[in-house]
């Protein structure tokens, strides 16, 4: 159910006044006239909310957003869909000012240019910007966002809504939220209405992202998912075992060279966790003689499962650990003992078309490894693995 306005701070209300008021000054200076006549040639574009924001209905829609947790005038957001104008509204009244408008057609980001201007293509100036084509195509440069909002339920794309979950996971900034607002009629991706919990639970599963709150509304649904802060697993996980050979298919010569880790003794582990991308700490037991140095806690980035882009089919999921050091005792240490504490989960696995892209996230996750780690609540953990003795 829609939460009523009586419950809201009066900071809202304010807000919520503040737009009535915008509205009533852009009708009388019949400033978006033009607009109008546009907008209405576009089926799916919520005329009415988006020339009169102080609507009942556009009220609701700020009731929403306003729920989403991280959302602060410095926010950069992306808003896919033909939905989008109420929703860049009331981002703006939020303080958001930094705006992406995603769609496939032109004829509705031409509308979006008509009501907003042509903001700067350079920096980071603020504005509401258009990009026009798949939102799973959408280049990573233009993230990260601190919100996405889909506008409608073909959720950007040609493909499956999956495909555009996993993109909006890997544009969302960590600790920013992804809003599924959609109107009734365009819920594609419900297999019966109304809408449960587990069937947003299915469409998210094995991703990076916890499920906020979600509620039925008048006019549709709402479901808010968020990016845990730093990524950061609720429950930090043990990974350890002897360091066995892999199957040889490139990651030394991709310049990630990785340790494998035996996952027979982890079968149980493994279970419950999704095929993918997770992040943290490595301390390798190193054979003797090694410097002292390469005994110590070391960042790592892992990748449990099978290998899409490079494997043929039909292997098992292995673990492989890429520990962000160059050890000075050698680079191969097979049958050595390798504990890893893992803190964070990046993505899920995705087959890339071909080893250039797959290497160029690869450059990226490690970017992000590195960046999360060095923050004062991660590297705290790595005491955790410092204090375990050796094998």
């Amino acid at each position: 159910m829609a939460i009523s306005c009586r419950y809201m701070c009066s900071s809202h209300k304010q807000l919520l006044a503040a737009v009535g008021r915008h509205a009533m000054r852009c009708l009388r200076s019949n400033r978006r006239s033009s607009v109008c006549v546009r907008a209405m040639t576009l089926k799916a574009l919520p005329v009415e909310a988006s020339v009169r924001p102080a609507s009942p209905r556009t009220k609701e829609l700020a009731n929403r957003i306003m729920l989403a947790p991280g959302l602060s005038p410095g926010a950069r957001a992306i808003v896919v869909g033909s939905g989008a104008l109420p929703v860049i509204e009331v981002l703006k009244y939020l303080g958001i000012q930094d705006i992406l408008a995603v769609d496939l057609s032109s004829e509705f980001l031409d509308v979006v240019t008509t009501a907003y201007g042509v903001a700067s293509t350079l920096g980071n100036e603020p504005g509401v910007r258009v990009w026009r084509g798949d939102f799973t195509e959408l280049p990573a440069f233009m993230g990260p966002a601190q919100v996405i909002v889909f506008t409608d339920e073909p959720f950007g794309t040609a493909l499956n809504p999956r495909d555009a979950m996993v993109k909006a996971c890997l544009l969302t900034a960590p600790g920013g939220c992804i809003i599924i607002n959609s109107e009734a009629e365009s819920r594609r991706w419900q297999p019966k209405y109304p809408p449960t919990r587990d069937t947003l639970a299915t469409l998210v599963s094995g991703l990076p992202v916890n499920i906020h709150s979600e509620q039925e509304v008048s006019n549709g649904y709402s479901g808010i998912l968020q990016l845990p802060p730093n990524y950061r697993l609720r429950t930090p996980l043990w990974l350890g075992g002897t360091v066995v050979r892999g199957f040889g298919r490139g990651s030394r010569q991709m310049g990630t060279p990785t340790a494998n880790i035996d996952p027979a003794p982890l079968k149980r582990t493994l279970a419950a966790m999704p095929p993918g991308v997770y992040f943290g700490w490595a301390k390798l037991d190193a054979p003797q003689g090694w410097p002292a140095v390469d005994f110590n806690v070391h960042k790592a980035v892992l990748n449990i499962g099978s290998r899409p882009t490079v494997n043929r089919g039909g292997e098992a999921p292995t673990v492989e650990v890429h520990i962000l050091h160059e050890f000075q005792g050698g680079q191969e240490f097979y049958g050595s003992h390798l504990e890893v504490l893992v803190i964070g989960f990046l993505r899920p696995e995705i087959k890339f078309n071909g080893l250039e892209a797959l290497t160029a996230r690869i450059r990226t996750d490690i970017a992000i490894t590195k960046l999360q780690l060095d923050t004062p609540e991660l590297m705290a953990t790595a005491a955790t693995l410092e204090a375990v003795g050796e094998h």
